[in-house]
């Protein structure tokens, strides 16, 4: 069992929620200030590099329930607020959108895949964020692909067969595209059209321009449509995020198993104003401007 499993776990799932949640956000047409935030919360947390060198650690693979909590605490260090069914329906989307790359990914690897994933997710940034917490993350990929002989690649991928062996779900989209059978089971890649081989990892979300009122092969259609039920109007009031570690490293001491992140991004009040005449009905917010992202990678990384 390879002992890099639960870093590339952690991040491909991570990317594929920040799609997830970026396509509600624009679905819900919510407004760019707060889209932007939620973004900038999560992938602050989810790419920071006190997290990744926790999880670049040699470990075993960590459980599917704490890999779940894990990012289900990064989700909620947003604004943004999921409940539980709604992160339930995020998790099989993550889940089996990534479990197809793995099992189509005939002329690509895992690390094509990971970078993929990380240089789509750079795009959906705010272009005041920092791009270096996204050059860490691919740096570290980087020096494991070139340390990795043959046999620890092919043991890599068959711990990520293993760990997500026993998901199952039908996913609306994957079938909505044919990549997906209705027994649950993926297409075969020869039969799939090429451009979606061609680049496992990028946003899958852009080729559903095809969806149907009613899907005859699954009742519910609307794994995207069902989440971020809540945008909160105020702040979070604590920058510093507790995380629980993956993985106890063999530690007796539990203050040790928390890992504390420092976002150290300041945002001031959210001012909900009265409600306009627009046709949806919807509240206006303003957003003051954040400090400079220099500023905050720097004092990010003091942390």
């Amino acid at each position: 069992m390879s002992h890099f499993a639960t870093p590339f776990i952690v991040i491909n799932l991570g990317c594929e929620m920040i799609y997830v949640i970026d396509q509600r956000l624009k679905t819900q047409r919510v407004p760019l200030d707060k889209s932007e935030r939620v973004l900038t919360d999560i992938v602050s947390v989810l790419l920071h590099p006190k997290l990744l060198d926790e999880l670049f650690i040699p470990q075993p693979a960590a459980t599917h329930a704490v890999i779940k909590q894990l990012l289900q605490d990064i989700s909620a260090t947003s604004i943004m607020k999921l409940d539980s069914y709604s992160m339930g329906k995020l998790w099989d989307l993550m889940t089996m959108i990534f479990k197809w790359q793995l099992s189509v990914a005939t002329n690509q690897n895992i690390f094509d895949i990971s970078r993929r994933h990380l240089r789509s997710v750079a795009t959906l940034m705010p272009e005041y964020f920092s791009r270096d917490i996204f050059d860490n993350a691919l740096k570290k990929i980087d020096i494991i692909a070139q340390k990795f002989a043959e046999d620890d690649y092919n043991c890599l991928y068959s711990a990520l067969i293993i760990w997500f062996s026993e998901y199952h779900t039908k996913i609306s989209v994957l079938l909505r595209l044919g990549l997906q059978k209705k027994d649950g089971t993926f297409c075969l890649p020869y039969t799939l059209n090429p451009n979606f081989l061609k680049k496992l990892g990028e946003n899958i979300y852009k080729y559903d321009n095809t969806k149907k009122r009613e899907d005859e092969y699954c009742p519910d259609t609307s794994e995207v449509n069902c989440l971020l039920a809540s945008i909160e109007s105020t702040p979070n009031i604590s920058k510093v995020i507790k995380l629980k570690l993956p993985i106890e490293f063999g530690n007796e001491n539990i203050e040790n198993k928390i890992l504390k992140i420092n976002k150290n991004i300041e945002y001031k009040n959210i001012t909900a104003l009265k409600k306009n005449n627009n046709k949806n009905g919807d509240l206006t917010y303003t957003v003051n401007t954040l400090k400079s992202p220099q500023e905050d990678l720097l004092e990010m990384l003091k942390e």
